[in-house]
């Protein structure tokens, strides 16, 4: 059976409208203080680990970071360094006269010859902020190299050609950063976290390692230490949709569909933690002037009780109970009139795949067929293709197939009264 997979048109055309909603999803309409790292891993059910890596693969694979790694041996060739200056009291001028020195010499011995305090060079040393800016990162990218690395060997090459070679840049960033550390000089300093003065004063030098490569690096890597909704966004879009997780992608770009298109007829929009409801289970909630409320869930029972076949098998002790099954989306409305929609999404036009799906279906509704006292519906939504022909859903008949593009009106259609 065909794994689910989209075309290029339609994986940039997701991923473009994943970039332009979901930055204002996360952020729009808290009730608490955004945590959009937090909404994210909601959504997408990613441990705080994994989102880590993603993120780290992110980090080690920006332009600024690469072009840090090409350029830092040569720039340990030519360290940022300060003169430690010794003042000599002597009759000989042998260097610059250090005259308020001089001075204080005169008024200390006075009557003697005439004697001068001349500055010398002694010696030269590396323990400067800018050098120690230089550690900080090579330490966290030697930290973010390897979270990189153990993401990348669990996660299958991408089959688009121009992503491949990832494996291969952190590697060599990785070689260039551990190489770096190994510099004597370098290696005995004490990493220091670098402030906007440390960089500031950093773009200042005539160095272009120290004014350009070192501070674009420091940027980029201190840009998604906390990230903003925007910057998780780029992660996702660049790093995490790949051609592998197509399942993935077109799950959240229709469930942001719903919820832009609820959201545009709800006078009231109601989050309690924007992806994460009562239960861990609706993304988001939607209140209208009929006092009903619609709410999205997200591979999510929107009660949390077991369905009937584990309950079954639980009860009468027959063996072990089936593996857990949730639906990718659910649609609910609570108050005088109640109703539920079970959406399974395939990205798929295998017409044998979509069958699968169909059958998914059959066995969520047969699991809950009181889903909140509501007697709900089934849709199998898929990418539009010659595997299905869309009529548009059918209120009377349990089970429909629809395209992705039309399923955000149906929903409306069918859960907001007018």
């Amino acid at each position: 059976m065909k794994k689910e997979s989209l075309s290029d048109r339609e994986r940039q055309a997701l991923r473009r409208e994943v970039r332009a909603y979901l930055p204002a999803f996360l952020q729009r309409g808290a009730a608490e203080q955004p945590d959009p790292a937090g909404d994210v891993r909601e959504l997408l059910r990613l441990e705080q680990e994994d989102l880590e890596q993603v993120v780290a693969v992110h980090q080690c694979l920006a332009p600024a970071v690469l072009q840090f790694g090409a350029a830092v041996e040569a720039g340990l060739r030519r360290p940022a360094s300060q003169q430690s200056l010794g003042v000599e009291s002597s009759q000989a001028i042998r260097g610059p006269i250090d005259w308020v020195v001089t001075a204080k010499e005169r008024a200390r011995v006075p009557g003697e010859v005439a004697r001068y305090a001349v500055r010398q060079p002694s010696s030269s040393t590396y323990d400067t902020t800018e050098n120690r800016a230089v550690a900080w990162l090579l330490g966290r990218l030697a930290e973010l190299v390897d979270r990189a690395v153990f993401w990348m060997a669990r996660k299958p090459a991408a089959a688009d050609p121009a992503e491949l070679g990832w494996s291969e840049k952190i590697e060599r960033l990785g070689e260039q950063v551990a190489a770096a550390r190994q510099v004597p000089w370098i290696s005995g300093l004490a990493p220091e976290y670098p402030t906007s003065w440390v960089l500031r004063s950093l773009r200042a030098s005539r160095d272009g390692f120290y004014a350009r490569d070192l501070p674009a690096a420091i940027d980029s890597v201190m840009r998604l230490s906390e990230p903003s909704a925007a910057a998780l966004t780029a992660v996702l879009s660049e790093r995490y949709f790949q051609p592998e997780d197509d399942g993935t992608l077109f799950q959240v770009a229709v469930a942001l569909r719903l919820a832009k298109a609820f959201e545009a007829l709800s006078p009231d929009l109601r989050r309690t933690r924007l992806l994460m409801g009562d239960g861990r289970s609706s993304f988001a909630r939607f209140a209208f002037d009929d006092g009903s409320e619609v709410s999205l869930a997200y591979q999510a029972w929107p009660d949390g009780r077991e369905t009937m076949r584990r309950s079954f098998v639980k009860r009468h002790g027959i063996g072990k109970s089936p593996k857990r099954s949730i639906p990718d989306l659910i649609v609910l409305r609570r108050g005088s009139t109640e109703d539920a929609v079970i959406l399974e999404l395939k990205a798929s036009s295998n017409a044998e795949y979509l069958r699968g799906g169909l059958q998914e279906l059959l066995a969520y509704l047969a699991d809950r067929p009181d889903l909140w006292g509501a007697q709900p519906a089934g849709w199998l939504v898929a990418p539009a293709s010659e595997a299905f022909e869309d009529a548009g859903a059918d209120s009377s008949f349990p089970i429909w197939i629809l395209d992705a593009d039309g399923v955000a009106r149906a929903a409306t259609d069918r859960f907001v009264t007018s």
